[in-house]
C-alpha cells in the first residue's frame, strides 16, 4: 500500500511538473488580443475583459439574439421566418473581437481558447438548463473530408466541455454529416437552407429524447440549427434547444465603434 501511495504520488507530482512545463513553453494566450497572460488572468486579459460584448440586456425569446427592449420579444429575422428548434441561447455577439477569436481558433488551430468559449456558453446557460432540462448535448456534426482539412470539430469539441461543466451527458454518434456543403458565409437565408437540405441524418437507433441541447461555434440566419432541429425532431425527439457562443448582433448596437 505505502508502494502504491508513493507511485501515486510520483506520478502526480511528474504531471504537475510537465504541466509547468508546457505552461512556460506555450505561455496562455488571451481569446481576444492574443498577448500572454497574467497570473490572474483566466481565458481573457482584464482589459479585453472590460469589453467583451456579452448578450446581457433583453434578448429574443426565441433565438436569443439582442434587442432593443423586452417588450420586443422577438428579433426581425423570428418574426419573419418560422424556427423548427424550441429556443436557443448565446454568449457573445458575433461582432470585431469575437469575430477574429473565432477566426484564429477555426484557421489557426487556436483550440486553446475552447476551455473559455465552453465557461461563457455554460454562464449564457445559467437561467435556461433548469427550465429546458435537456437530456443529451449533441454538437453539430462535421462532414469528414472538412474534418480531415481543419483536424478538428470545434463543435464536439465545445460539447465535450460543456458536457463535463454541466454534467449533461454528450452524444456524437445521433447526427452524422453526409453531405459535403459549400460555405455558408456569402449565402441568404434560403440558399443556406437549401445548401444544407439533406445534409444531416440521425442514426438509426435514434433514443426517444425529451430534451435535447444542440452546441455550435457561431448562430446567424438559424438555418443550421433549424436543420438539425428538424432531423431530431423527425427522429422522435420532442423539444430541441440551442446554445452558442456568438449570435448575429441582430438590428441592436450593442457594440463601440471599434468592436464593430
Amino acid at each position: 500500500m505505502k508502494k502504491y501511495h508513493t507511485l501515486a504520488g510520483s506520478g502526480i507530482h511528474n504531471k504537475s511538473v510537465k504541466n509547468d512545463l508546457l505552461a512556460l513553453l506555450y505561455p496562455p494566450r488571451c481569446v481576444c488580443c492574443d498577448r500572454i497572460l497574467g497570473v490572474r488572468e483566466g481565458g481573457c486579459c482584464s482589459e479585453c475583459a472590460a469589453r467583451l460584448p456579452w448578450i446581457s440586456g433583453p434578448s429574443c425569446m426565441k433565438c436569443g439574439k439582442p434587442v432593443e427592449t423586452q417588450e420586443q420579444e422577438y428579433c426581425e429575422d423570428c418574426r419573419r421566418y418560422p424556427h423548427e428548434f424550441d429556443r436557443g441561447a448565446a454568449a457573445f455577439t458575433y461582432t470585431g473581437m469575437m469575430r477574429r477569436s473565432v477566426y484564429r481558433m477555426k484557421h489557426e488551430n487556436r483550440r486553446d481558447y475552447l476551455s473559455f468559449y465552453a465557461e461563457a456558453m455554460v454562464h449564457a446557460l445559467a437561467g435556461e438548463l433548469m427550465r429546458w432540462r435537456p437530456e443529451v448535448i449533441i454538437p453539430v456534426p462535421m462532414h469528414p473530408r472538412k474534418r480531415r482539412r481543419r483536424g478538428y470539430n470545434q463543435s464536439e469539441l465545445l460539447a465535450e466541455h460543456i458536457s463535463r461543466l454541466t454534467g449533461i451527458p454528450m452524444r456524437k454518434d445521433l447526427l452524422r454529416c453526409v453531405k459535403l456543403t459549400s460555405s455558408q458565409k456569402l449565402l441568404d437565408r434560403k440558399a443556406r437552407m437549401q445548401n444544407l437540405k439533406g445534409s444531416i441524418e440521425a442514426s438509426e437507433n435514434f433514443p426517444k429524447l425529451r430534451s435535447v441541447l444542440l452546441v455550435d461555434d457561431v448562430y446567424t440566419t438559424g438555418s443550421t440549427m433549424d436543420e438539425m432541429a428538424g432531423v431530431l425532431k423527425r427522429a422522435g425527439a420532442e423539444h430541441v434547444f440551442f446554445v452558442v457562443l456568438c449570435s448575429g448582433k441582430g438590428k441592436k448596437a450593442v457594440c463601440t465603434a471599434e468592436n464593430l
